[in-house]
């Protein structure tokens, strides 16, 4: 199974899967928003998933290759020319930005897809992935 088949499943399906079954998830719930959202982090790992009050999965952050290479194949030092000629051209993207508040963004592209859509933002000063996100087409921005 690849990480973009667990989105809209249920949290328990993920959380009883190899390689996630051994890792540690701290869970949280955002309950003051307009729309509750339950958040479960796995820190030392560099990966976290958002889920709508039902506990179906929304939202994928992966932010390390420290993870089955069969769940995601692109590795976090892929340059973004490399990604876009493996993925095609981006349905959106960006350059980087610096924002006086929350620092500075790499740039980024996004891929969207009938069910589905993957965001990947690169570091701010090196050609390489910082973080993957992989969004249910109905939570995408």
């Amino acid at each position: 199974m690849r990480l973009l088949d667990f989105l809209g499943k249920p949290a328990a399906y993920l959380l009883t899967s190899d390689p996630f079954r051994r890792w540690n998830f701290e869970r949280s719930v955002d309950d003051y928003l307009p729309e509750k959202t339950i958040n479960y982090e796995a820190s030392q790992k560099g990966f976290s998933f958002t889920c709508d009050s039902d506990e179906a999965i929304r939202t994928i952050f992966v932010e390390s290759d420290d993870i089955d290479k069969s769940l995601i194949d692109i590795p976090f030092s892929t340059k973004r020319r490399a990604v876009q000629n493996m993925l095609g051209i981006p349905s959106k993207g960006g350059k980087p930005r610096s924002d006086p508040i929350l620092g500075e963004y790499g740039a980024w592209d996004r891929y969207d897809h009938e069910r589905q859509s993957i965001h990947i933002e690169y570091e701010p000063h090196m050609d390489r992935i910082r973080r993957v996100t992989l969004m249910r087409a109905d939570v995408a921005p």
